[in-house]
């Protein structure tokens, strides 16, 4: 599997590049707090061991940084600067997203979605027939985003607290 950035010619401005694995601890960091409070508030995880259960999830998943086979983690650039995060595994004719990160002074610009056609695009160039994801459902910005572009709901888990 050929490792390699990604320029989309319809979107000049947005294109991917393979992030370096001297900026990998800082991603896997600061992923693995957000990934800890996500799962604190989807009440699957107790807060006192959210982020040593993260970070562990992060070493398993990824043992060798952004040289780990079938998984491709690119920055997000637009015009020279980095505005976020992308991290896929492809399984046969299949890319699961990891992470989309779209850094705070960035959102609502529509780069999630210009993002996902970019990987879509991609995608279709590599043989991939599909792309899967997870979404935490507090997540309604990002529920609403994949929504749009076209992802379907395919189960769902519900709880009710008592």
């Amino acid at each position: 599997m050929v490792r390699k950035n990604i320029s989309w010619c319809a979107i000049p401005n947005l294109h991917l590049e393979l992030m370096k694995q001297a900026d990998f601890a800082t991603f896997s960091e600061n992923l693995s707090i957000a990934y800890a409070e996500d799962k604190v508030e989807a009440g699957t995880w107790l807060a006192s061991e959210a982020l040593v259960n993260a970070k562990q999830s992060m070493r398993d998943t990824l043992p060798n940084g952004v040289n780990t086979p079938n998984h491709f983690i690119w920055d997000v650039i637009r015009s020279h600067e980095k505005v976020g995060t992308l991290w896929v595994c492809q399984e046969e004719q299949s890319y699961f997203i990891y992470d989309i990160i779209i850094f705070e002074a960035f959102q609502n610009q529509g780069l999630g979605s210009e993002l996902l056609a970019v990987l879509e695009e991609e995608a279709r160039a590599q043989g991939i027939t599909e792309i899967g994801l997870h979404v935490f459902g507090h997540n309604k910005r990002a529920i609403h985003v994949y929504e749009k572009m076209g992802f379907e709901t395919t189960d769902i888990s519900m709880r009710k607290r008592i």
